[in-house]
């Protein structure tokens, strides 16, 4: 398959793990982490933060929660995985939702005074020869 057809459906159906990538398939993780913070999870926050991604480019997401900010402690709330800007924003939130409940459970927290920290890079994809 095309790595162009790979990139569309990135994210729109289920989440996109990088550990669930072919192994056929080199993530190339070259760029710089930037840091986008939202007041817990909010499904437009997501939605502009998807809208503002480059066309064509792939982005790796490491999500995380914190009390403050982004100096502070945090929990990372899943693995890696990959986005665009065409990836489904209701997807995402509902995903993260359900994994911050388990960290409430696991963590024995109930705060809803919390900020959702999205550290992302670019990366490119290519095929391994």
């Amino acid at each position: 398959m095309n790595l162009n057809e790979i990139i569309k459906y990135i994210s729109t159906r289920d989440i996109s793990f990088v550990f669930e990538v072919n192994k056929k398939i080199n993530i190339d993780k070259f760029d710089k982490p930037y840091y986008f913070e939202m007041f817990r999870i909010e499904l437009d926050y997501i939605t502009n933060f998807l809208n503002n991604l480059r066309e064509n480019e792939v982005y790796l997401i490491n999500p995380k929660i914190s009390i403050n900010n982004t100096s502070n402690p945090y929990l990372s709330l899943s693995n890696q995985f990959l986005v665009t800007n065409k990836s489904n924003p209701a997807l995402i939130a509902d995903f993260l939702n359900f994994r911050l409940e388990i960290a409430r459970d696991d963590f024995k927290f109930d705060d809803d005074y919390y900020w959702l920290i999205f550290k992302y890079k670019r990366v490119e994809l290519n095929y391994k020869y």
